[in-house]
């Protein structure tokens, strides 16, 4: 399940992101996709109340009411408490004056700020520190324009759970929307002072003092909040820091080839700068003596004070003179992840291929890291970077806490999640291989490197189209994984960058494939992510080198029809007038989606993959925008 946050990012992930995709969305998501049967909550948090108004008016509103009034559950935090009243009075009688009523009213009063003089936009220039009343306890929270809610002791199906205790007015509320609640402050409870610059505050080091001994009190008030929604939230608040990514090889001759690659491209400081992130590229022993050189380690500061990522340490193992020798680091170096047993398990399965599969590349080289920002944001925004890596090479992480998804998906991925990107160089005069089958090949073989090992042959894993795995479960379809692939092109090549997720071990936000393969025979033994990486890697390159040489074909399809979800479903075309259409397969020479008309089978329709979404629940086929 999700936590759809409209429009920032706020430190939620430390609570939720052990059990739930926290995900940045726009309005336009809010509008378009079917967000709601997968979202535990909607926050819409601090910033400005009108923009709030112009961008969600009308059908985002109505759709984030609906969903709430059945049982959903909604954030708001200061303007994004304004926001969801049925009234606002902010600053009236000012030049800042807001009034006005609103279409949300999850309060059924009005919300008037500001409780506190000073608010500049834009600023933290006028934010303090404010005394809050939590059933006879009092806290310190953060205070920057927030209003309090007129009356609302007075008010059925409204419970206030928090006052400012100068002011002995509600400073949060929580109100039951039909089936649903609204958590509503006017308070920052979920602001970690350490974040927040108050460089242009007069009284930074009080309120900064004054915060950081509040600080456990106040994540913790947060949290029970939050788990009086009914939320799974996090004991202690976890944040996780990026560790090295760790270089690893099948063997010192390709070792060598890539670290002599990218030290081509190093400053005198060993940096590789590129266009999202920085790279400290060192080997590992070396490292360990001299640490990150002082310019960098200044660079690193300023970059993580901007909100972007530090700079990032690629650490390889000493060269050793036997070129056929595995070079990994210590294990101790990477305690969630066995590579050594990974390039193992690589080598075990390709034995299993015409030839012993000697001329097989893939997975060959991996970059691994236990806590990175995201696989596919490493690869592909980092484009002279990955020029450097050879074609097949993986990057792999434990943990991602901005992982990347189609679309606008964004997320904090979960503990047990087998998460992990790889280049594909891929030639423009292969004309009998369009990329668009990239990402079919890739969903098959995931699917297949399971559902093909002995006395696995049964375990309910299906396609959905395009791009999503799903366990067909006596409960209902539960997706376990999904994937993308992003490409640039230059010089007759596409860079191709396959991303994949998949819950292998999670049990959170659905359920994991161990547990799907324990339901349906729990004699199976649960399968190990280095097993399960290995083994889709194989199968992937063998298919991709059979679309190569014969394009797509009856050689995958029938395949690939076998394990997907959709032959003669019965579908609603919103991209063509709602006709009622009845799906065929997908076509050999472009991959689009192939429908036919249920009232006049003459007339056929074709989909792109990029551009559609299919909400299986609905029956829908929807425009992606």
């Amino acid at each position: 399940m999700n936590v759809l946050i409209y429009n920032a990012y706020v430190t939620l992930k430390s609570i939720l992101g052990h059990a739930y995709d926290v995900m940045k969305v726009d309005a336009a998501t809010l509008k378009t996709e079917p967000w709601e049967s997968t979202c535990s909550l909607v926050v819409v948090p601090g910033g400005r109340d009108t923009p709030y108004c112009q961008d969600m008016h009308g059908p985002v509103n109505a759709r984030i009411k609906a969903y709430v009034e059945s049982g959903g559950r909604y954030l708001g935090l200061c303007a994004g408490a304004y926001y969801a009243s049925a009234n606002i009075e902010f600053e009236k009688g000012s030049p800042l004056e807001v009034v006005g009523s609103r279409e949300l009213g999850f309060f059924p009063g009005t919300c008037r700020g500001t409780v506190y003089p000073g608010f500049v936009y834009n600023s933290e220039k006028g934010a303090r520190a404010v005394a809050i009343n939590i059933n006879g306890k009092t806290i310190q929270s953060y205070y920057n324009g927030g209003g309090y809610f007129v009356d609302a002791a007075q008010m059925d199906q409204v419970k206030t759970i928090c006052t400012y205790q100068d002011k002995q007015e509600a400073a949060g509320v929580q109100c039951q929307i039909g089936k649903g609640h609204a958590l509503l402050f006017g308070i920052h409870p979920e602001y970690n002072i350490n974040l927040v610059d108050l460089s242009d505050n007069d009284n930074k080091e009080e309120i900064t003092k004054e915060l950081k001994a509040s600080l456990p009190l106040c994540q913790e008030f947060l949290r029970q909040s939050l788990a009086n929604l009914g939320l799974n939230v996090q004991k202690e608040n976890t944040v996780l820091e990026l560790t090295p990514l760790y270089l690893s090889t099948i063997s010192g001759h390709l070792l060598k080839a890539i670290t002599q690659k990218l030290s081509q491209n190093l400053d005198t400081n060993a940096a590789f700068v590129d266009s999202n992130d920085t790279f400290y590229v060192s080997e590992i022993s070396q490292e360990a003596i001299h640490g990150l050189p002082d310019m960098l380690e200044k660079m690193s500061l300023v970059k993580q004070s901007e909100d972007k990522p530090p700079v990032l340490k690629i650490l390889y193992p000493f060269l050793m003179s036997d070129e056929k020798t595995i070079h990994v680091p210590e294990k101790a170096l990477t305690p969630m992840f066995d590579i050594k047993a990974y390039f193992e398990a690589l080598l075990a399965r390709r034995q299993q291929e015409w030839g012993g599969g000697a001329w097989y590349r893939f997975g060959n080289a991996m970059l691994y890291s236990q806590v990175i920002t995201s696989t596919q944001t490493v690869l592909d925004k980092n484009y002279n970077f990955a020029q450097c890596l050879p074609s097949g090479l993986v990057c792999l992480a434990t943990n991602q806490i901005a992982g990347r998804g189609r679309g606008r998906n964004s997320w904090v991925s979960q503990a047990g999640a087998l998460q992990f990107s790889f280049v594909v160089r891929h030639s423009v005069k292969l004309s009998n291989a369009p990329v668009v089958f990239i990402q079919y090949l890739i969903a098959l073989a995931i699917v297949e490197s399971i559902r093909t090992l002995p006395g696995y042959e049964d375990v309910p894993l299906r396609l959905k189209w395009p791009n999503d795995i799903y366990a067909d479960m006596p409960a209902g379809l539960l997706k376990v994984g999904g994937l993308l692939v992003n490409s640039s092109f230059v010089r007759d090549e596409f860079l191709l960058v396959i991303g994949c997720g998949i819950n292998l071990n999670n049990p959170h936000p659905t359920v994991s494939i161990n547990d799907v393969i324990q339901q349906h025979n729990p004699k199976l033994e649960r399968l190990g992510r280095e097993q399960v990486l290995a083994h889709a890697l194989v199968t992937f390159e063998k298919y991709y080198m059979e679309l190569c040489e014969k394009g797509m074909g009856s050689w995958f399809l029938d395949k690939y029809y076998k394990r997907w979800l959709h032959s003669d479903k019965l579908v609603t075309l919103t991209t063509h007038n709602d006709e009622k259409a009845r799906i065929v397969g997908i076509t050999s020479d472009y991959g689009m989606l192939e429908a036919v008309s249920v009232n006049d089978p003459r007339k056929r329709f074709t989909l792109q993959p990029d551009g559609n979404s299919f909400d299986m629940l609905k029956g829908l086929i929807i425009k992606k925008t």
